[in-house]
């Protein structure tokens, strides 16, 4: 981890018992952003762009039935907690990307620049976009991308 600028944040008014996971030969750039208070695992030999937001949790409640509300500020709602992130080994994630809460990039993924990760991306896989979409796929027989077809 030699990147200018990184800052890794945990905690709040709240308290929280944050697991933060980092494996081995990750490369992390510059201002990369990891909010923490549940669970983030990063697995062994990922490799991150610059301008990187990772976050296990939210300001604040936005779905259900006791939503906060937007006359508080968000730096005074609660934190969520009980998401985590999930980075397994062999992952490369370019430039300007987030990763959001509840969210496993499965091994082997690559994540294009300026994409937001919102929901799970499988092992093998390239996503881009905002929310992101999986374009294209290992074929281990072929031993190639192949591009999925959406339906």
């Amino acid at each position: 981890m030699d990147g200018d600028h990184m800052f890794i944040r945990g905690g709040h008014v709240q308290h929280f018992t944050p697991s933060l996971i980092i494996g081995d030969n990750v490369s992390l750039s510059e201002y990369v952003h990891i909010g923490c208070v549940n669970h983030i695992e990063i697995g062994n030999n990922v490799l991150m762009g610059s301008k990187i937001y990772i976050t296990d949790h939210n300001h604040g409640v936005y779905r259900g039935n006791h939503p906060d509300s937007p006359d508080v500020p968000p730096v005074k709602r609660p934190l969520t907690t009980g998401e985590a992130v999930i980075i397994e080994d062999n992952v490369w994630i370019g430039e300007f990307c987030t990763i959001l809460p509840g969210v496993t990039i499965g091994y082997g993924s690559i994540i294009g620049s300026h994409t937001t990760v919102t929901h799970d991306i499988p092992p093998r896989c390239i996503a881009v976009g905002s929310p992101a979409r999986v374009i294209k796929q290992w074929d281990e027989e072929k031993k190639a991308w192949i591009t999925v077809t959406r339906k």
